[in-house]
């Protein structure tokens, strides 16, 4: 038995091959593409996170502050970062006072909130309180950059 072609020639074939071949290919760098964005996506909603951390961290000793203003005002809540290599928490003097267990309360949820946070407080005789809040941020694969975040208020 023999097959007509009823008049069409048989001059494409395998086209139909290609044509798919081509739309495979386009899809593929498309969907690249998408998962590179979310990526970029996801870094940006984690480095979001973090600022929110800080945010929510620096009200926290604000309030505490504000809350024994006559002894910040004295400069009993002045603290620095801790020394290379020390946990934060660690840096806050030893004692059962209030500012003392405050501060250390504050450098350890620093400490469990933000990657290598640490934070600084100075309270001047007017009542102005400058906070500072670091903690490391993954740039770029295993690289890591040290994020700083700086808040003013008035007590």
């Amino acid at each position: 038995m023999s097959t007509k072609s009823f008049g069409l020639p048989n001059l494409q074939v395998g086209s139909t091959l290609i044509e798919v071949l081509v739309t495979m290919i386009i899809v593929s760098l498309g969907l690249l593409g998408q998962a590179g964005v979310i990526a970029l996506s996801s870094k940006a909603n984690h480095s979001a996170y973090m600022r929110s951390q800080a945010t929510l961290l620096i009200y926290d000793i604000l309030e505490r502050v504000r809350l024994n203003r006559s002894l910040a005002v004295a400069g009993s809540f002045n603290i620095n970062f801790a020394t290379s290599g020390d946990d934060p928490s660690d840096s806050v003097p030893s004692g059962t006072s209030i500012q003392h267990v405050e501060l250390r309360d504050w450098k350890s949820n620093l400490e469990s909130a933000l990657p290598n946070g640490d934070g600084q407080v100075t309270v001047d005789g007017g009542g102005n309180v400058t906070i500072t809040i670091r903690w490391s941020e993954v740039v770029n694969g295993p690289n890591s950059a040290l994020t700083t975040f700086t808040t003013q208020s008035v007590i």
